[in-house]
């Protein structure tokens, strides 16, 4: 809806609320007419309410069109914009409304342009800033793409101002949050402006960039750089490969999740990429990310990735067993229950462990019966309890393909041998 057709009828309903006066109650009012006071007095009431949160809207609108014409006013300084500015991305922090308000405003998008180009550092925080909570709702993403603002941000990006860097960074990640699979529009303008290469380019260990610009822009990468496209093969030639398994060791826990993904993506797109990732040293550095200091996020991305490389390659399969990686993997699918961890990444991190060790294993059957067989093992490759739950959670998730055969008994008299009361180990 256009911005002054939107102010019109919010006008049009304030005049139906205020319109109608009630006639005032005579003391000797009746029982009937005192119940009909208090019922119009509650209808009043509501009216009150109503007609208050019609002015604020109003209020709100009003605002949001001042706003925007101090900036298109020719006279206003460079100052009095980056003031403009912060007004603006405090009202879009403030009332949802008002987002929609600013982006409905046929004027905004331009000036948001011409101030990330021309405008001061402060100024052009402001206005990536307001992007990237504009971009939060997904209506009012995809008007902020197709209004052009891509470009401009590039260029931010690449500033000397660290904190416009971190800004534009934000609201790139922000505007290229639904990735490319469903949406061909911002597919070509990601493509056409040349997008990811940029991205790139900022990872470069020679820029030595903000961690919080780091982060940002491995978040962009992780939405834009499917396992279908056609980006890896560019990336890999120009040392992508090398630039993730960087971002493995970094210290900001976005980072590293975001380069975790990044390896399981490229994996999945280019197998040739598989022997470079595993003669770097990648599987130890993705078996450290799943120890319990780490953040969630970032053991559930390193699953992930353990996960596509001991289904794509043999050797990893090996290289991940030497390394110790299978109690390590146990750990993690039972650390969810043990960390009393709540949300979806405790659950991603149980899924990806559990599908990396049966890769390992040769399928889910060789894996129930593995765990079953190393629960009764005299040498434990990990605490008994961590073996049955990692066995619990696999017969939970187990589904028998027509292909596979699996001889249920075994792990049944498994299962009874260790409720035996001579059984001291189980907890």
């Amino acid at each position: 809806m256009d911005f002054f057709v939107q102010v019109k009828h919010f006008r049009e309903k304030q005049e139906e609320f205020q319109s109608g006066a009630l006639l005032p109650m005579s003391k000797s009012a009746s029982p009937e007419l005192r119940v009909r006071k208090v019922s119009f007095s509650s209808q009043k009431n509501s009216e009150v309410n109503g007609t208050a949160e019609m002015d604020d809207q109003e209020k709100t609108m009003s605002t949001v069109a001042q706003l925007i014409e101090q900036l298109h006013a020719n006279k206003s300084s460079p100052h009095e914009k980056e003031l403009t500015t912060a007004r603006l991305l405090g009202i879009a922090k403030a009332r949802k409304e008002a987002r929609g308000l600013i982006c409905s405003h046929g004027q905004a998008m331009p000036l948001f342009i011409f101030i990330l180009r021309n405008g001061t550092p402060l100024a052009k925080v402001n206005v990536a800033a307001t992007l990237s909570i504009l971009c939060k709702d997904e209506d009012l993403r995809l008007k902020v793409l197709l209004g052009g603002c891509i470009p401009p941000l590039l260029s931010v990006l690449k500033s000397d101002s660290t904190e416009a860097r971190k800004a534009a960074a934000e609201a790139i990640f922000q505007v290229s949050s639904s990735g490319l699979s469903d949406d061909p529009i911002g597919t070509k303008i990601f493509v056409t402006e040349g997008v990811v290469p940029t991205l790139w380019e900022q990872l470069n260990p020679k820029q030595k960039q903000d961690k919080t610009v780091e982060g940002f822009v491995t978040g962009a990468l992780r939405n834009l750089c499917g396992d279908k496209d056609g980006y890896w093969k560019a990336t890999l030639e120009g040392g992508g490969v090398d630039i993730i398994l960087g971002l493995l060791s970094s210290d900001n826990a976005a980072a590293q999740s975001n380069a975790a993904s990044l390896l399981a993506q490229v994996m999945l797109a280019l197998s040739d990429s598989i022997p470079k990732i595993i003669d770097s040293g990648a599987i130890k550095a993705l078996l450290g990310l799943l120890h319990q200091k780490n953040d969630v996020c970032v053991r559930a991305s390193a699953a992930e990735a353990l996960e596509v490389l001991s289904l794509k390659s043999t050797k990893a399969k090996k290289a991940v067993a030497d390394s110790q990686g299978v109690p390590i993997l146990i750990g993690a699918v039972v650390a969810p229950s043990k960390e009393c961890m709540q949300g979806e990444g405790g659950e991603l991190l149980q899924w990806h462990a559990i599908q990396a060790l049966s890769n390992i294993c040769g399928g889910m059957c060789a894996l129930v019966l593995y765990l079953g067989e190393l629960s009764q093992s005299p040498r434990l490759a990990a605490p008994v309890a961590d073996i049955i739950g990692a066995l619990a959670y696999a017969l939970m998730i187990f589904e028998l393909n027509a292909e596979e055969r699996f001889d249920a008994t075994k792990v049944e008299n498994i299962l009874i041998m260790l409720l035996k009361p001579r059984d001291n180990k189980l907890v």
